[in-house]
């Protein structure tokens, strides 16, 4: 967990292992102790969990996300959607808190992965899933694989451009919040965590 004071208001940030059923019991741990609340997901993605006992749709997953499960499963169980995430907005639902998004909602988003993801670059996903499955990633930890596995799909332009604007624009919504907050918990995914903080730092300084 980074703590960050921002103007008045005292911002954590705690960084999760998306996938991992375990990273549950750290959300519940910190909850209780804060005025808000915000999650790396778009608000489409809140209604969505908040809703996800009514939605009988069965969640299609990509070759990269296989992948990515195959190589996380080492560290224990893994369940989809997010457990940490799941735990927040029902944690919060319990209390009549509103979660905040940090993330770009669908429309947002959409127009920013086509403005900067080459066609091409999509197309190579098969292949990027296929090395991925034979490559040796650092598995020293849930959260050193997290972001081994995030250095070696970014090494796509496009991706990384994609990574590098949600980072902005999530780093952008925790100063946002905390200019009408006392206190923050934002849950984000343990490897954009260096970069939010960094543009965070940035925005204090200016």
């Amino acid at each position: 967990m980074i703590s960050i004071d921002i103007g008045k208001c005292k911002v954590d940030i705690l960084p999760i292992v998306k996938g991992l059923v375990s990273e549950a019991d750290r959300v519940r741990e910190a909850y209780g102790k804060y005025e808000a609340y915000a999650v790396a997901l778009g608000i489409e993605e809140i209604q969505a969990l908040k809703r996800r006992a009514e939605i009988e749709e069965i969640q299609e997953h990509s070759e990269i996300d296989m992948v990515y499960v195959y190589h996380l499963s080492v560290f224990g169980e893994i369940e989809s959607p997010t457990p940490a995430y799941c735990e927040l907005i029902d944690l919060c639902s319990k209390d009549s808190i509103e979660v905040i998004p940090l993330d770009m909602n669908n429309e947002e988003f959409t127009e920013m992965y086509i403005h900067n993801v080459k066609t091409m670059e999509f197309v190579k996903e098969h292949r990027l899933a296929k090395k991925g499955m034979k490559k040796h990633f650092d598995m020293s930890s849930p959260e050193a694989f997290s972001i081994s596995w995030d250095n070696y799909l970014n090494k796509v332009k496009g991706y990384l451009k994609v990574s590098q604007k949600r980072e902005e624009y999530m780093a952008a919504q925790i100063v946002d919040i905390a200019r009408y907050r006392r206190s923050l918990l934002a849950v984000v995914e343990v490897e954009r965590l260096n970069n939010i903080v960094e543009h965070i730092k940035n925005d204090k300084d200016e």
